[in-house]
Parts: C-alpha cells; sequence; structure tokens
C-alpha cells in the first residue's frame, strides 16, 4: 500500500483525511508544519498533504523544502481554507502539485491524487508518448519518421504539458494555471486559439487526433 503523509492541525480534519484516503494510502497524521518536516526527513512517503497555514512551518514552506531542499518529485496537495492567487501561484510552480480548497467531498481528493501520481510516474520517463518525441532544448517534435520545427513557444508548452499528463483529462483552469500561470494577463479564452493551432500542426505528423475535447470539462491527450 502507497504511504502518504497528513499534516493538518485541525484534527478533525486530519481525521476526516486519513479516513477519505484509507482504502489506498496507510497515512501518518501530525498537526504542525515542523513536525512535518522532521517525518519527510526521516520517512519515505507516495504523497504528502498538507494545510497551507500551519503551526512552525506552512504547507508552501513545507513543499518548497521538500521540492528544493530534499529534491522529492512525490506528489503534495496544499488545501486551504481561502484561495490566494499568491499562494496559488507559489504551489503551482512546482509540478505533481496542486492547489485544494478544504473539501468534503473525498472522491475529488481521489480523483486528484490519482491523476498526480500518473502525472509523477509520466515524468520518470522522457518526454514521449507512443513514437511522439518532444525535443525541448531544439524545440523539435518527432516521430519515426518525420520531424517537425513549427511548434515552438507556448505551443510547445502546452504540447509538453498535455503529453506529461497523458491520458489524464485536464480542466482549463488547470491547463492555464500550468502553462500561462495564474498571474498571466492572457485571459483562458487564448487556450482555444492555441489548442486549434496545435491540432493544426500535429496534423501533418498524424497526431491530431490525440488531441482530443472532453466536452464541459477540457481537453486530454491520448
Amino acid at each position: 500500500m502507497l504511504k502518504a503523509l497528513i499534516v493538518e492541525d485541525d484534527k478533525l480534519l486530519a481525521a476526516s483525511l486519513k479516513a477519505a484516503i484509507a482504502g489506498k494510502f496507510d497515512a501518518d497524521v501530525c498537526y504542525n508544519g515542523l513536525d512535518g518536516q522532521k517525518l519527510v526527513n526521516e520517512n519515505v512517503y507516495d504523497f504528502v498533504i498538507a494545510d497551507s497555514i500551519l503551526p512552525g512551518m506552512g504547507g508552501i514552506d513545507l513543499l518548497d523544502y521538500i521540492r528544493e531542499e530534499k529534491e522529492l518529485k512525490i506528489p503534495v496537495i496544499v488545501i486551504t481554507i481561502a484561495e490566494s492567487t499568491e499562494e496559488k501561484a507559489r504551489v503551482m510552480k512546482h509540478r505533481v502539485t496542486e492547489y485544494l480548497p478544504r473539501v468534503a467531498d473525498a472522491s475529488l481528493l481521489l480523483t486528484t491524487m490519482s491523476n498526480l501520481l500518473q502525472r509523477e510516474n509520466n515524468l520518470k520517463g522522457e518526454h514521449e508518448i507512443k513514437e511522439l518525441v518532444l525535443d525541448l532544448k531544439n524545440e523539435l517534435v518527432k516521430t519515426d519518421t518525420k520531424t517537425l520545427d513549427t511548434i515552438k513557444g507556448k505551443y510547445l508548452e502546452l504540447l509538453s504539458f498535455f503529453v506529461i499528463n497523458n491520458n489524464i483529462v485536464l480542466e482549463k483552469e488547470e491547463i492555464f494555471d500550468r502553462v500561462w500561470g495564474v498571474d498571466s494577463e492572457t485571459t483562458i479564452n487564448a487556450i482555444e486559439v492555441y489548442i486549434s493551432g496545435l491540432r493544426k500542426e500535429l496534423r501533418k505528423i498524424g497526431y491530431d487526433k490525440n488531441l482530443r475535447t472532453v466536452r464541459g470539462v477540457g481537453y486530454t491527450f491520448e
């Protein structure tokens, strides 16, 4: 069974979170950020859930520690009472992370955790899916028989995000936050324009149908 760490100073919420994930995760629980830091140093975890506001060390500072000091790529969810654009930007700069409001819906939490675990697994390999390979350094998209050098800039960032998250349905807001940034002056409507342009380029190598629209939700790359 996978092992998770829950860092939450609200003991009732901590118990609720532990119960919600009990079928898939064996969870350790602590009630302040410094204890969370200590447990991360002493144990191997597959997942961390931390409140954004904690005694000793906040959840976002703990996330920074996990990524920058420990250099761990494990999935992390930071939960919050009131969403802050500044906080969200700090969380979303890291890969394999999510910033969620406190929710009573256990299915949403488990779905988010499943998606993050899939994303982590995808990142263990190169940026590729099937015969499609992304060369980010040289800004090339390649198959076994063709090389495409016309997907660049935001188009390449967008395709890279889809490939990393292949077979995961991505909401428009998440795509925008990850590719453009939560504090971008560009509007979310830009996604549709870029998706259309990306499909046009992918058609040249026969991958346009892999980028699928999920009506009312967002997009997925299969």
